[in-house]
């Protein structure tokens, strides 16, 4: 009997470690609590109470092919080396994970008690995931290749031994609640759990008309026309490959329909890419690629605790931004705060405010129901500016949004998204939203737009002056996430072992040659969408006109809100 670890791959379709396990005769499928991830600064209890709904459906879902689901509450390497031990299980299967280095040091510390124990451990790598250092035109080759195979089909029968008294004892079956785990829930709604529910949402975007809009409204915030496939792909309830395969049909639809599926294929390659790069340099998490950016500006000041205060709150004075903080504290941004929202969102923080992005990732991975560390850290790093290159490779250029009446008129023309989070400016009219007039409701805007670009622009100018090739972060000595002092009840002792061991593990930057280092430099070089807007032709907006250009009174060209 194989003992098999369910992590964040909460399904039974396409699913390579169940299909290993089950070729070794009986299993006994395991999902761990983890104190340590249960009490993460970044854990969202939103986030913990779907994945604690996914349980339940998985749980059903094992059942209707006679196995079940045993729930322990627990440190992993002593959870799973008790219960081989209990009921004499030969080995443990399970898919890698590299999101979170806190997963990373616990999967160490498995593999060190398993091997210690004489258990064998058999690590499973999940669809599209790769071990090897690739340059990056390879590894989408290899994605797109291990995509077009077909999903591998759950088993029809799952041979599962019968339950002890202390099994039943920890089967989802009776229903687990967030203050059992000694979490407080905060009122978000969460989607319906589990695989049937996530195919159930793609076949109606599909069905519904929205698949034939989705390339063109996806910058705008109005449009509700996300997928909302956010938190099943965060807990693995289906894979990319079941995704893409279900969607297959868009290919043959009209243009709409055609274009879509390309902006539905190049998301789900661009998410598994951020994996990728954080299975390389888990040190993303912590830290800024380039190590010229270090750690600059890590404290607040007194005036930045209170800019803090009021982005998080949603009271900043500029409607755009302040309608992405409410959504995100009330409905959990899955569905309703898209991809163009939130950069806006987070380009406030760290480019007007002055804030490191770390506390903006903390914040969005506390009330993001899809929050994915690899892609909610790198996008935010990304929008700080702190992933360009310096020197002469385009690193003058930085995404600044304009957060006034230039956001609305691209992104919400009509002020339909604006007055859904902000009530108090219903009846303000729509060239009113961007810069409202005095009104007790609602503050005036915080800040200088104009002034506190200048001011970004010349700290990150003054950082890229010391950029050079290859010049990578490299993993601190202290894994201690950023800022947890912050948060009350952090469980953070897992990362304060001296040199504690990873898998997998983290590329060892100083070892590299030179073809390896170009090959990971590729994974982080220039781009088409890093130059400057006057060095490539214009892009349509998402209205279907053309974008503008224009020049802010320190001469620097403004990339507005392109699509």
């Amino acid at each position: 009997m194989q003992v098999l670890w369910f992590r964040r791959d909460l399904r039974l379709d396409d699913h390579p470690a169940l299909i290993e396990a089950c070729s070794r005769g009986a299993v006994l499928p395991l999902f761990i609590l983890d104190p340590h991830l249960l009490h993460h600064p970044e854990t969202a209890p939103a986030r913990v109470a779907f994945m604690l709904a996914c349980l339940r459906a998985l749980d059903s879902d094992l059942r209707g092919r006679g196995s079940r689901l045993l729930v322990r509450h627990g440190e992993p390497a002593a959870v799973l080396t008790a219960l081989v031990r209990q009921m004499g299980a030969s080995g443990v299967v399970a898919h890698v994970d590299s999101e979170r280095l806190v997963g990373r040091v616990r999967d160490g510390r498995v593999e060190r008690a398993l091997a210690a124990a004489g258990i064998p451990l058999r690590w499973v790598e999940p669809p599209g995931a790769c071990p090897e250092l690739l340059a990056y035109p390879d590894y989408r080759r290899f994605w797109h290749g291990q995509m077009a195979l077909e999903p591998l089909p759950a088993p029809g029968h799952i041979p599962t031994p019968p339950p002890t008294g202390t099994d039943r004892d920890h089967a989802p079956g009776a229903p687990l609640e967030l203050v059992d785990l000694g979490l407080r829930g905060d009122g978000k709604p969460i989607p319906a759990a589990g695989t049937a529910a996530a195919l159930e949402r793609l076949q109606q975007f599909c069905a519904s008309g929205a698949a034939d809009r989705y390339f063109w409204q996806l910058s705008q915030p109005s449009a509700r026309i996300t997928t909302g496939l956010g938190p099943y792909l965060k807990f693995g309830v289906i894979s990319h490959r079941r995704v893409l395969h279900t969607i297959a049909g868009l290919r043959q639809g009209g243009a709409g329909e055609r274009r879509s599926w390309r902006q539905l294929v190049s998301r789900l390659r661009w998410g598994a890419g951020m994996a990728q790069r954080f299975r390389y340099l888990p040190q993303l998490e912590l830290t800024p690629l380039w190590q010229c950016y270090g750690s600059a500006g890590v404290s607040l000041s007194a005036e930045q605790e209170e800019l803090y205060a009021a982005w998080q709150s949603g009271h900043t004075g500029f409607p755009i931004v302040d309608a992405g903080s409410r959504c995100l504290l009330t409905g959990g941004g899955w569905l309703d705060l898209n991809f163009r929202s939130r950069a806006i969102h987070a380009s406030f923080l760290t480019n007007l405010c002055g804030i490191d992005w770390r506390y903006g990732a903390l914040h969005y991975m506390r009330h993001l129901i899809d929050g994915d560390c690899c892609i909610d850290h790198y996008q935010w790093a990304m929008q700080a500016g702190v992933t360009a290159p310096g020197g002469g490779r385009g690193g003058g250029w930085s995404r600044i949004y304009h957060p006034g009446q230039t956001a609305v008129e691209r992104c919400d023309p009509q002020g339909v998204f604006i007055r859904r989070w902000l009530p108090e400016l219903a009846d303000l009219t729509n060239d009113q939203l961007g810069s409202p007039p005095p009104m007790a409701a609602y503050p005036r805007p915080l800040l200088d737009y104009d002034r506190a670009r200048r001011r970004c622009l010349a700290r990150l100018n003054a950082q890229r002056q010391h950029w050079r090739p290859h010049g990578f972060s490299p993993l601190p000595a202290d894994l201690t996430p950023f800022a947890a002092e912050r948060i009350e009840g952090s469980a953070v002792d897992w990362a304060r072992q001296h040199a504690p061991q990873l898998y997998p593990a983290a590329l060892p930057l100083e070892q590299l040659d030179g073809p390896a280092l170009r090959d990971l430099a590729s994974w982080f070089g220039p781009s088409r969408s890093l130059q400057p807007r006057a060095n490539r032709p214009p892009a349509r907006t998402s209205g279907g006109g053309r974008g503008r250009r224009r020049s802010s009174r320190d001469g620097a060209t403004q990339l507005e809100l392109w699509s």
